[in-house]
């Protein structure tokens, strides 16, 4: 992926260097422009590869949730001659476990969406610090 991005960036770099020149735009620093479009290509593919990374966990863990169920009701179509008393225990216990899974998947998914936001909230927070000091050079970091 690496790559990928390096050969995007320099086609970039070739064509804003084109396009100022023809454009004659003074005092723009292409080298700076083109590392700020590659710094956001990087995030966004890492945001993209955490989201992945999210989803694929999510459906593992759902995946599991439907075995772990699935076996559950085999044993209890095995074990129908419960008492009612048993039975009660059993939807207690189901009822509890499905609650269970749906806020571990909950988790799973407030996890996966987090990392996928700091990724892109750093990369917007250092992209306005730099236009922010290249409009007010003489403010200093905050």
């Amino acid at each position: 992926m690496t790559q990928d991005i390096e050969a995007v960036t320099k086609a970039m770099k070739e064509q804003f260097a084109k396009l100022t020149e023809n454009l004659k735009v003074p005092g723009v620093n292409v080298d700076a422009l083109i590392e700020s479009q590659r710094k956001n290509i990087e995030a966004m593919s890492k945001a993209a590869q955490l989201t992945a990374e999210g989803a694929a966990a999510i459906s593992h863990r759902q995946l599991e949730i439907l075995r772990v169920t699935s076996e559950q009701v085999r044993t209890a179509i095995r074990d129908m001659k419960l008492s009612g008393e048993q039975q009660s225990e059993f939807a207690r216990k189901a009822f509890e476990t499905a609650i269970a899974n749906a806020r571990d998947l909950a988790e799973l998914t407030v996890k996966s969406n987090t990392e996928v936001f700091n990724v892109v909230k750093q990369r917007m927070t250092e992209d306005f610090e730099r236009m922010r000091t290249a409009f007010l050079p003489g403010e200093g970091k905050k």
